[in-house]
């Protein structure tokens, strides 16, 4: 009896560790989230949006051309990437700009970004923002910029990494109508307590990995946040506000994932 269910356990084990390992990880779903915000210009009801966040990419590699089959797919209108696009180690910046191009392609105008706190913790980071603009990624640094669907202006708003202390939601919303529809772009969901009173109607953020291993008990510690650690992935609303938190595509510190699988996520706005 013992003997059987040592076996049980041990196999129990192994099956894990290679799933967290080799095959979730490399998983890439699609979500499809519905937000029913307030206000939304009708005409940008057919708007396909999606929301890539966490590549932490060290070159151009399976998950990449995961990512770039399924934007073949969707084709979307727009692509927002909310940071962490390298990881703090990456130094094959030249591989990852491939990738980065693929996302861009005949795309021009269609894709903007934030960055996160690998980013700019990366050993390259002096090359970064300028590889990524070259690759036809807008990067928006605490500012606002007006982007279009069939000719409705909305605001695009977008925050450096609030997890390391760049964000200035004040200084990115300075010109911006408060009349208008508006979005924001940052990596940390750790942005929500300060868009209170913004009139800010979606916030989309990545960072959390999902929490990346879903262990019972642990799933706090394996949170990379300095606060609000309920905001582990999915939908949340505050006030009027709408915030989605994705999963991410790579992984970080362990390349694992435990019930956390890599996702695309296609925001749809009703």
């Amino acid at each position: 009896m013992f003997k059987k269910i040592f076996f049980i356990v041990l196999f129990s084990i192994i099956f894990l560790v290679s799933w967290s390992v080799l095959i979730e990880p490399n998983i890439v779903v699609i979500e499809e989230p519905v937000l029913d915000v307030e206000d939304l210009p009708v005409e940008w009801e057919d708007a396909t949006i999606v929301h890539l966040t966490d590549f932490h990419s060290r070159g151009f590699d399976g998950r990449e051309r995961k990512v770039l089959k399924i934007l073949d797919k969707l084709n979307p209108d727009f692509i927002f990437i909310t940071g962490d696009i390298v990881d703090w180690s990456t130094k094959d910046l030249e591989s990852c700009q491939e990738f980065w191009k693929e996302i861009c392609k005949n795309r021009e105008g269609k894709v903007f970004g934030v960055l996160g706190n690998h980013d700019h913790r990366n050993v390259k980071f002096h090359k970064l923002p300028k590889v990524l603009e070259e690759s036809g990624i807008e990067i928006l640094y605490n500012e606002s910029i007006i982007i279009e669907h069939n000719q409705k202006p909305i605001y695009l708003i977008g925050v450096d990494d609030p997890h390391l202390g760049y964000d200035d939601l004040e200084k990115a919303m300075e010109q911006v109508d408060g009349n208008f529809f508006k979005i924001l772009l940052a990596h940390s969901p750790e942005i929500f307590r300060k868009v209170k009173d913004k009139n800010i109607d979606v916030v989309l953020v990545g960072h959390t990995h999902g929490c990346q291993m879903n262990i019972p008990f642990l799933r706090n510690y394996f949170l990379p946040l300095n606060y609000d650690k309920q905001y582990k992935r999915g939908i949340f609303k505050q006030d009027n506000t709408y915030m989605y938190v994705n999963r991410g595509i790579g992984t970080t510190a362990l390349p694992i994932r435990l019930n956390a699988l890599p996702e695309v996520a296609l925001i749809r706005l009703k």
